[in-house]
């Protein structure tokens, strides 16, 4: 209960801010109830009053009286649609953009262990989840206690001896709900979770459609993602069998409620003890009840669901980063080439007993060319994530020109760094602002020659809308190569003090290769430069190559010098060569 109220609480403080509008929303609903309530009474009068004497002077009264609240009930409702829309729409954009936010702030370590489906579910079910609580359940939910307990007052008001004989069915009609609500709760939660897992999986299937194609996979993925959906929903079934339960039991004890009323009304009419208007008055005041109660209860119960699924977004939002931002940085120094690790290591959390990297030392001067080789998994790319603090060493210390990279705003430090990894993301815009987005400010003139810089300006005239020319998802109208030319000629536009490259040309034809080569030789003039290479043909030229095996430095020195000496480096070549004449 505790946690639910913290997640309450927390949901509540995105409405705060606009707390007026909040107001007015419960304001129009205590003037809709107020006219309710008041509705009975003018029955009442009616029936006792009126007409047995005839008196149509205060009947002209009573209308005069009852129209316009009348018209008042039908004016605070238009605006509490209004005010309905105005919290919506405002709390939903703060919430959205919070988690935007610290989506972002979380990095690596989050993304590389949860799917993008769990993430896209936060958006298209948590949110929209939490959008109901504070639009209609919280509001609806104040307005309707109120109205329950001042219909019960004017239930004692008429009747108490009637009102006490139909207490125990509104307890009744309440204690119901909780054995049902704790078995709804345990399969809602489990719902959520099988609905993540489903849309994980249909995010995959969407994704990978052309593997599946190729493979003649499609009727294989197809029973996996029936699978998922099946599981799914058997779990929301298995909720909704005990909100039938709970609703068919609820419902059986208001109409034995109004059974009893009835017949002891009756009597008591019958018995000139209660007036007809004042009895048809206590039967609408207790369908006010009934319905209230059947409302508030109805939606505690629902909100809690609710609570179910805003339960995982609480948990996200309250995640601490894995790299956190120093609370006084320190600016970054005016010569930003070198980079230095001291006694670098690393694992990942998934994997802790097993590091990546194991007490790596390694100097890099400005403008020096250093480029890493190694085996598959022996930490090169990892190296190049701790450069841009995307993670934190679990031991040892990195520094940009001197300074340590925690006590560097991640953005200032990421500024100085230029990353061309072998798969190049491009968004579904223009060529143009794929090439501009790392420097927003730039004019065409400048995203042109960048473009010329980078080997790309002859293809990307050559289409039929130039610079204008949407890219796709992901860059699909374009190959390999001319994605790896737009990522270039970003880095050329940014111009970054160090360039980082990931096997930048590994996934190229012999041609795209060349194209880019050049490109990069372009982009690498005066920059410090720490490539992970995949061929090493193209590192023949660095200042440097460095030899990773299992996560730590085995040799480092010149190309000439490394092949000299016949050992790790020669025989990582002499294996490319064999593997080429294969």
């Amino acid at each position: 209960m505790n946690e639910k109220w913290q997640i309450y609480r927390w949901i509540i403080s995105y409405v705060a801010k606009y707390k007026w509008p909040f107001v007015a929303l419960i304001a129009t609903g205590f003037v809709n109830s107020g006219v309710l309530l008041a509705i009975p009474k003018f029955i009442q009068q009616v029936i006792d009053v009126i007409v047995p004497t005839r008196d149509t002077a205060q009947l002209r009264v009573m209308l005069l009286v009852l129209v316009p609240l009348v018209v008042v009930m039908l004016g605070s409702m238009a605006l509490r649609n209004l005010m309905q829309r105005i919290v919506q729409e405002k709390a939903s954009s703060d919430l959205q953009l919070a988690l935007f936010r610290h989506l972002r702030k979380l990095g690596f370590a989050h993304y590389e262990t949860h799917p993008t489906g769990e993430l896209l579910s936060m958006f298209q079910a948590e949110i929209p989840a939490i959008q109901r609580i504070y639009r209609y359940y919280l509001p609806t939910l104040i307005e309707k206690s109120v109205l329950l307990l001042l219909s019960i007052g004017l239930l004692f008001s008429l009747n108490a001896w009637l009102t006490l004989l139909i207490v125990p069915f509104f307890l009744s009609y309440y204690l119901i709900g909780p054995y049902f609500e704790r078995k709804q709760g345990y399969y809602a939660r489990e719902g959520v979770a099988t609905r993540t897992a489903y849309n994980q999986k249909l995010y995959d299937s969407l994704s990978g459609l052309l593997e599946l194609r190729i493979h003649r996979a499609e009727s294989w993925d197809l029973s996996r993602l029936l699978e998922r959906f099946d599981r799914n929903r058997e779990w929301w079934r298995r909720e909704l069998l005990y909100a039938l339960l709970r609703g068919t039991a609820r419902r059986m004890t208001v109409n034995l409620g109004s059974l009893v009323l009835f017949i002891c009304g009756a009597i008591a009419v019958r018995g000139s003890s209660m007036d007809v208007g004042a009895f048809v008055a206590f039967l609408l005041y207790y369908f006010i009840v009934m319905q209230n109660l059947t409302q508030v209860v109805t939606m505690a119960t629902e909100q809690g669901m609710l609570l179910v699924q805003g339960e995982k977004l609480y948990e996200l939002m309250r995640k601490a980063p894995a790299v956190q931002e120093p609370d006084d940085p320190q600016p970054l120094p005016a010569v930003q080439g070198s980079l230095s690790l001291e006694r670098v290591s690393f694992a990942y959390s998934q994997m802790p007993d097993r590091p990546i990297l194991r007490e790596v030392t390694l100097h890099i001067a400005a403008g020096e060319r250093v480029a890493l080789v190694g085996e598959s998994g022996g930490g090169k790319t990892t190296l190049l994530k701790l450069l841009g603090r995307f993670y934190d060493p679990d031991a040892g210390l990195i520094r940009l020109a001197g300074v340590p990279l925690p006590r560097l705003a991640t953005r200032d430090l990421r500024g100085a760094l230029g990353y061309v990894f072998q798969e190049t993301y491009l968004f579904g815009d223009s060529v143009r602002e794929n090439i501009r987005f790392g420097r927003p400010e730039a004019s065409d003139e400048e995203v042109e020659a960048a473009a010329s810089a980078a080997n790309a300006a002859a293809f990307i005239e050559a289409m039929p809308l130039g610079y204008d020319t949407l890219v796709g998802e992901r860059g699909v109208k374009l190959s390999g190569g001319q994605r790896q030319r737009i990522a270039i000629a970003r880095m050329i536009l940014r111009d970054p003090a160090i360039v980082l490259l990931d096997e930048a040309t590994s996934a190229l034809d012999n041609q795209s290769e060349r194209e880019v080569q050049e490109a990069l030789d372009r982009l690498l003039q005066g920059r410090t430069t720490i490539a992970v290479a995949h061929r090493l043909s193209t590192v023949q030229h660095y200042d440097r190559i460095v030899v990773l095996a299992d996560g730590a430095i085995v040799e480092q020195g010149s190309y000439e010098a490394l092949m000299a000496r016949r050992e790790a480096l020669y025989r990582l070549v002499s294996g490319e060569e064999a593997g080429a004449h294969v």
